[in-house]
């Protein structure tokens, strides 16, 4: 750990004399950028490290790392270079994905499909109820909404609940990737957050419709001229899903009839679909999850070997993720809305917790994983921070302040809920000392399960 702290020391260091030289402005055709980029992988990285050694998420580290040399504070990252590393996230987001995807096999999750969907319908509908009803008590109480009517305030209460139902399959992932757990406990709740995730963006787009219904046009004025947005949700969603699909089949092609590079292969294409996604409006977390269950439970291609093959450079992938996450946390709105965001956390994790833990009864869950299932909920990052952002650009003037709210929830969310959700996954013995070993010290190459069980 001290080692890793003098290195995280020195890198700030002679990165912060660098950037002394280079413009406030530095986009990626310079060298700004490539210093950000640089930087927040190797200080990521080391805080990993340290964090290990506390016994802690590696995810919490990377996310505190970016938080601490971003705009907001040490602002060695400015707001430039974090616009210019868009691109590097989204292909963060689709490996995230993609991984995911591969891990889900429906033949093997067929016997659990009726408690999966119990679980993520109790525990969204119970989150949903309990949330929608704070903010309708709150919403009286704070500034922005003091013109508003009753209904207008309602509609408010919903798109804040909404948005904040959502959880987070790329920290599950990460925590699941750092961790190496293999359980019962794993495999639902990695289930869980992307079967209910789906389903708060899809409800999302029909509360979005009912707050448009409930405000004049200028209040709920977008890029599309104020129109419902409701439609290019949908062809964001079915076209995403059929890119998805389009990537797997090649992907498949590829690895049947080169299997040479995949992983660089994988890559590669990954950096096409975010370059491509934005003009397309798609979105690489959908893409990546299709690919990947399309290669694991359609294409002959096994979702294992796409897994084994990009493993060496996961973590590396989630470090900078991860940094460039917690560097887009907005600390001083943050502490604008700190009582609210925290009665919002607590409400946000008692509902995921009943509704949860009501659901595993009623599908009959193994009471040692019911009473864990719960944990893996409660992170939040990259969707849930999409809707906020989304929101504050839909509906003027009010979307800002809104927007705030719901981002000070998640600050507090994803700084929590992977720490809650690795102590679940050790109690349920679901991360042995072979697992907790370092991902950060791969070798350069993972080695195969064949060669695991030549050595045992």
């Amino acid at each position: 750990m001290i080692r890793a702290a003098l290195v995280l020391a020195l890198v700030a260091g002679i990165s912060f004399a660098a950037r002394s030289f280079l413009p406030a402005d530095a986009t990626i055709t310079g060298s700004g950028a490539a210093l950000a980029f640089g930087f927040l992988l190797i200080a990521a990285m080391q805080t990993g490290h340290i964090f290990h050694d506390l016994r802690l998420p590696h995810l919490t580290g990377f996310i505190l790392c970016g938080a601490i040399f971003g705009p907001e504070v040490l602002r060695l990252i400015t707001p430039s270079m974090l616009g210019d590393l868009t691109l590097v996230k989204k292909v963060a987001v689709g490996l995230i994905a993609l991984n995911a995807g591969c891990e889900l096999n429906f033949a093997r999750l067929r016997p659990k499909i009726r408690s999966i969907g119990l679980v993520s319908i109790f525990g969204l509908l119970t989150e949903f109820v309990l949330l929608f009803g704070l903010f309708a008590f709150v919403l009286k109480r704070i500034d922005f909404t003091a013109d508003m009517t009753s209904a207008q305030r309602l509609a408010v209460a919903l798109i804040c609940a909404t948005v904040l139902c959502a959880l987070s399959p790329a920290v599950v992932m990460g925590i699941l990737k750092e961790t190496r757990a293999v359980g019962p406990l794993s495999e639902m709740c990695l289930s869980i957050v992307v079967l209910a995730d789906l389903a708060v963006v899809i409800a999302f787009s029909f509360t979005e419709s009912v707050a448009r219904a409930v405000f004049p046009p200028e209040a709920a004025a977008s890029g599309a001229g104020g129109h419902s947005i409701f439609g290019a949700l949908a062809v964001h969603i079915f076209g995403s899903i059929a890119t998805g699909i389009a990537v797997g089949l090649i992907s498949a092609l590829y690895i049947r009839r080169v299997g040479q590079r995949i992983g660089l292969f994988v890559f590669a294409v990954l950096f096409v679909v975010a370059e491509i996604g934005g003009a397309l409006h798609l979105d690489p977390l959908l893409v990546g999850l299709s690919a990947g269950l399309f290669l694991e439970n359609i294409s002959p291609v096994s979702g294992h070997e796409v897994i084994h093959e990009t493993e060496v450079a996961a973590m590396p992938t989630f470090a900078v993720f991860f940094a460039v996450v917690g560097a887009e946390v907005h600390l001083h709105a943050f502490f604008t809305v700190a009582p609210y965001a925290a009665m919002a956390a607590l409400t946000r994790a008692a509902g995921i917790y009943a509704g949860a833990r009501f659901g595993a009864r009623v599908a009959k869950v193994d009471p040692e994983v019911a009473a864990r299932i719960p944990f893996g909920m409660f992170p939040q990052a990259g969707v849930a921070i999409g809707l906020a952002n989304l929101v504050a650009n839909s509906f003027k003037p009010w979307g800002q302040a809104a927007s705030t709210l719901i981002l000070g929830t998640i600050v507090i969310n994803e700084m929590l809920g992977p720490v809650l959700f690795r102590i679940a996954l050790a109690r349920a013995g679901e991360i042995s000392k072979k697992r907790e070993a370092s991902l950060l010290d791969l070798p350069s190459h993972a080695p195969t399960p064949e060669a695991d069980v030549e050595a045992t």
